[in-house]
């Protein structure tokens, strides 16, 4: 295994979108820098909490009905 590979933490990855948000958010950056920036992380966050919601609440697929399943092995 890789010994030089280190893994964030959740705790580490949330502190790390709160400094995101907090420099898009600030007025340290120029304004043609800052909206792309909080346009593509809101998309992002808006994007994952749909997809949590999806597995979370979603239903299950249904078998495709148009395959079948035969019982010769194939190589």
């Amino acid at each position: 295994m890789n010994q030089g590979l280190t893994l964030a933490s959740k705790g580490d990855v949330a502190i790390d979108v709160v400094r995101f948000f907090w420099l898009v958010t600030s007025r340290h950056l120029s304004e043609w820098i800052r909206l792309p920036l909080l346009a593509a992380g809101v998309t992002f966050v808006v994007h994952e909490g749909l997809g949590w919601l999806r597995t979370r609440f979603g239903e299950q697929p249904e078998a495709d009905p148009s395959v079948q399943e035969s019982d010769s092995p194939v190589r």
